[in-house]
């Protein structure tokens, strides 16, 4: 007995014997997943998106807490006439700094602008030195108060920084926990999202206007916008619902899949909750994913059964029960694979990509329970009102396209076949060309998963335009001995670092230690230029250095480490590709004059842009060859055939390459957000394979009919299913164009690129493939004619 037949032995029992029982078990199931469906959280987090174990990460979570980490909002007050120095807009100002002050997760010693103490200006005067705060802490609105606090401007040297270039806007600077210290909880950076957005429909005014940006309000934005993403879901399920009646003939049989299907995004979510996960809202196109296999998966099931019903004449329990001996192990193998496959990704080290990847891991395995179990139960009991008519109408449905399946199965034919691989070899050579040019990261200079014309990257372009600092910084540590800070020789290494920083393309402005230093030398020589340098004598810089305290961020109380920002133009990836190689390029010629200075990177949100685009190159290649790894091991095992091979994975091979070209196209970068598409959409292609190469197959094998001839029965009865899918899924990610989120008219041109190729692939070139590799000798008696396997079936019935 073959394995096969083993399995399902054991299997059919549990599904035929008692189905009411089995039934019952899974709708128990089913609400006690929906209940905890209900539960599913938004579960966003900035750790979750940081490559942890990526060298430059030592370095960020080692000093996050005494020089700040990477999760930076700034709150924007720009006005359109006249500088800042006014009532209105001062007093604006102030209320804006306290109510930042005050939200949750802000790390308030770390919270700046013009009016919090830690801004303070130093200047030389008769009989020593004066400073203070730069709104003094007796602030009134007053004329004489206005011209004071513009002088303090200009002493503290904060224009470009928390002043703007031409002085009419300022900004208030923050950095958020990833605990909450008040509740000790993980924060919610949807409730951050939403006070930042009171904050600006209560100060904007008609002649000032409030921009805000950072991460907690891209979080929110998305989740904002999930409503929408939720309302697509649905203009799919309806689209999906009329397009499977109008293809099935029977609203019973269109509910019976999609309903099904509905059933699997519930136990996903309700498996994703009981494991302790929430939903990022950068994960929330996994349960199209997992609707779109399902979909898949259930029509090929019932076109299966109605064949069964149709063709053969077989009652409603016996049809369902051939279909299950039929495509039980086929498609349990392509969801098997997709579940193996998707599970790969989990060597991605970062958190989100790997929720991800349990998130549709969990997907695969309820459809695996509710389509091949659930479904064909469900059909033992679908009772057809006139049998003889719903048989006499999926006859006409089914020769309906006859003419075209007889055009399709030409492929079969060296005259067609050879000319469809020529195009593959084309397409593969176009593929790898276009990989080359592949873009890891963001092509974008705002927020790549928002619209350009969003607020948001409205406000970001706004910030940059005025300011020389925004959301996008790169931190440098250069780490030395302790009380290194006074030595010239250490200072001046720095200083140059920064120089050169400054000096690089895509740097905005740099800020270190010796550069404010420098500054407030200049002070202590009554503001001369040529005193705006470094003191080679120790004594002189300590003096610098001393009015300098540790919270700005510039050093260690300790002076063992003294970080370099640096405020970069944009975080497109060539951007921070050419800056990190600056770097790098710096620290191995200070590491040639053996300098008492290390480099180190990085921290800053740039910084784990960095460390990401360098994790996502790594790992790109190793984890596509691990799926495909997976799949040809899963498919070896299944056909045991390396026809079947080659006819399956190398149509999904050039798909997954040509994604590649189009991504480039496109101008979509390779990113935390598409590579696992990449992968998970790979799902599609193998369950398009292994239904048409298993009819195919049986055609040949089992039945004796020519390739020509077992290509066109496969169209009829499991090709056709493959085209339906192929379109009506095309068409419901085709609706994402639509979107507010720009990641997700990402994902739709991506989705509906390789819904559609991988359908191409399965219908037109595996067919051609197995011309050259399907090896079946003819039949001593001659190929058998179709004419007679439908009579055959119809007299054993």
């Amino acid at each position: 007995m073959s394995a096969q037949k083993r399995i399902l032995r054991v299997i059919e029992p549990l599904i035929y014997a008692k189905p009411m029982i089995s039934m019952i078990v899974l709708l128990l199931m089913t609400v006690g997943l929906g209940v905890l469906a209900s539960q599913t959280r938004i579960d966003a987090g900035y750790l979750k998106s940081i490559p942890l174990e990526h060298p430059y990460m030592d370095a960020f979570m080692k000093y996050r807490d005494d020089l700040g980490g990477a999760n930076i909002i700034l709150v924007a007050l720009m006005q359109e006439e006249g500088t800042i120095y006014n009532e209105d807009f001062l007093g604006k100002l102030k209320k804006v700094t306290d109510e930042v002050f005050f939200l949750p997760g802000v790390n308030r010693a770390r919270v700046q602008s013009i009016f919090t103490p830690n801004v303070r200006y130093i200047e030389v005067v008769e009989g020593g030195l004066s400073g203070g705060n730069v709104v003094p802490a007796s602030y009134e609105p007053t004329e004489e108060m206005f011209d004071l606090v513009q002088t303090n401007v200009g002493k503290a040297g904060v224009i470009g920084r928390l002043v703007s270039e031409d002085e009419r806007g300022a900004l208030v600077q923050a950095q958020l926990l990833d605990i909450d210290p008040k509740t000790g909880e993980e924060l919610d950076y949807v409730e951050v999202a939403h006070r930042l957005e009171q904050i600006r429909q209560e100060y904007e005014t008609e002649g000032i206007k409030v921009h805000v940006i950072g991460f907690a309000k891209v979080v929110g934005d998305i989740v904002d916008a999930s409503l929408q993403v939720f309302i697509f879901f649905g203009i799919t399920l309806i689209m999906t619902a009329l397009l499977l009646w109008g293809y099935l003939g029977s609203s019973k049989l269109a509910a019976v899949v999609l309903v099904a299907s509905v059933i699997c995004v519930v136990w996903e979510f309700g498996l994703l909750t009981l494991a302790g996960y929430g939903l990022d809202p950068f994960a929330i196109l996994v349960p199209f994913l997992v609707l779109a296999v399902s979909v898949s998966h259930g029509v090929q099931y019932v076109n299966a059964w109605v064949h069964e019903m149709a063709d053969a004449g077989r009652s409603n329990f016996d049809a369902s029960l051939i279909t299950f001996r039929r495509l039980f192990i086929p498609g349990t193998t392509a969801l098997v694979t997709d579940l193996a496959g998707f599970l790969t990704i989990l060597l991605i080290p970062i958190d989100i990509i790997q929720e991800m990847a349990l998130n549709a891991a969990f997907g695969m395995f309820a459809i695996i329970i509710t389509n091949k179990v659930m479904v064909p139960i469900w059909l033992t009991w679908v009772n057809i009102r006139n049998p003889q008519s719903f048989k006499e109408k999926q006859l006409r449905r089914d020769h309906l396209y006859d003419g075209l399946w007889r055009i399709i199965s030409y492929t079969t034919r060296p005259g067609v076949a050879v000319p469809i691989l020529l195009a593959c070899g084309v397409l593969l050579g176009w593929s790898v060309w276009k990989h080359d040019q592949l873009q890891i990261g963001s092509f974008s200079e705002g927020v790549p998963e928002l619209r350009p014309d969003s607020r948001y990257n409205q406000d970001n372009a706004a910030i940059v335009n005025n300011f020389s600092i925004g959301t996008d910084q790169l931190k440098v540590m250069a780490e030395t001995d302790p009380e290194a800070c006074i030595r010239y020789d250490v200072m001046e290494e720095i200083d140059r670092f920064a120089w050169r920083m400054q000096n690089t393309a895509g740097v905005q402005s740099t800020v270190s230690l010796g550069q404010i230093a420098k500054q407030v030398n200049m002070g202590f020589n009554e503001g001369w230029l040529k005193f705006k340098i470094l003191p080679r004598n120790r004594y002189v810089l300590s003096q610098a250095i001393t009015p300098i305290p540790s919270s700005t961020g510039l050093l260690l109380p300790d002076c063992s480490v003294m970080p370099v920002i640096m405020f970069t133009a944009d975080h497109k990836a060539e951007t921070i590709e050419n800056i990190v190689a600056a770097v790098k390029k710096f620290r191995d010629e200070a590491e040639n004059r053996d300098t008492a200075v290390n480099f180190t990177l990085a921290s800053g949100n740039v910084g784990v842009m960095a460390a990401t685009n360098e994790v996502i190159k790594d790992k790109e290649i190793e984890v596509l060859l691990w799926v495909y790894l997976v799949i040809v091991i899963l498919m070896l095992l299944a056909f045991r055939s390396l026809a079947a091979l080659i006819c399956i994975v190398a149509p999904l091979s050039l798909v997954s390459l040509m994604g590649y070209g189009v991504m480039t196209l496109a101008g979509i970068g390779l990113k935390v957000a598409t590579l696992p598409i990449l992968a998970l959409a790979v799902g599609i292609g193998v369950d398009y394979g292994v239904y048409v190469y298993s009819v195919f197959q049986e055609g040949v094998r089992d039945f004796g009919l020519s390739l020509q001839d077992a290509y066109f029965r496969t169209m009829q009865k499991t090709g056709k299913a493959v085209v339906f899918t192929g379109i009506a899924l095309g068409a419901g990610v085709a609706t994402w164009l639509f979107s507010d989120l720009q990641f997700q008219i990402d994902m739709g041109i991506l989705l509906l690129f390789i819904f559609t190729a991988n359908m191409i692939g399965a219908i037109l070139v595996l067919p051609a493939l197995a011309y050259f590799f399907m090896d079946y000798p003819k039949p001593e008696g001659g190929y058998t004619r179709l004419e007679d396997i439908d009579e055959s079936q119809s007299s054993a019935h």
